[in-house]
């Protein structure tokens, strides 16, 4: 990942601590071993009380947390890192994600939500290099991909009648007929590029 060597020029990794905070801590197993591969110390936490009080001690540069613990709401610890540890990047990785949680974490102070389940790369390089920075090898679709694979499924699922499924893409049949034809356009255009 061409983002780590940026942080490996500023910090010696070794010293540079990472704190995942989730309830289920033992799934982090494979993610905490692949940052200690990259050089980072990893503190895993499965209560809030423990998150707290890691962030206080090990003064992490960067931390990923769930929303929902036993002992309270991630959300405690992301405006409590805002306020005591400015400088930590913190990322809010949730099985709850939505547009109002999305909003909610980053007024309390996180650089980013990001829902599970999620590419292991991908969420390494939002927390370490931010989101203007994602390898284009992460393995990550983009949305308009992701949306037009879903439309060619439905269109199967319709036995390709538009309007059955423009009804079930809760869409115009016409937007539907011009999102396909803009897709039949673009993969001709990639199969002659000379033309």
């Amino acid at each position: 990942m061409d983002c780590t060597k940026d942080v490996e020029c500023m910090r010696d990794n070794s010293r540079v601590t990472v704190l995942i905070a989730d309830p289920f801590v033992e799934r982090s197993a494979l993610l905490a071993s692949r940052f200690s591969d990259r050089g980072y110390k990893v503190v895993r936490c499965s209560t809030l009380a423990d998150a707290k009080s890691a962030c206080l001690q090990a003064r992490p540069a960067y931390v990923l947390t769930e929303l929902p613990f036993p002992d309270g709401s991630g959300m405690e610890l992301v405006r409590m890192i805002a306020a005591q540890l400015p400088s930590t990047r913190t990322v809010v990785h949730t099985w709850f994600a939505d547009v109002p949680t999305a909003v909610a974490a980053a007024k309390a102070g996180a650089y980013d939500l990001v829902p599970k389940p999620t590419d292991e790369d991908f969420l390494i390089s939002i927390l370490l290099c931010g989101a203007d920075r994602i390898p284009d090898d992460c393995g990550i679709r983009s949305p308009g991909r992701v949306r037009q694979e879903h439309i060619e499924q439905i269109m199967k699922f319709s036995s390709a009648n538009v309007s059955a499924a423009a009804r079930k893409l809760n869409l115009d049949r016409r937007s539907l007929q011009r999102m396909l034809k803009r897709y039949e356009d673009q993969a001709r255009s990639q199969l002659s590029p000379g033309q």
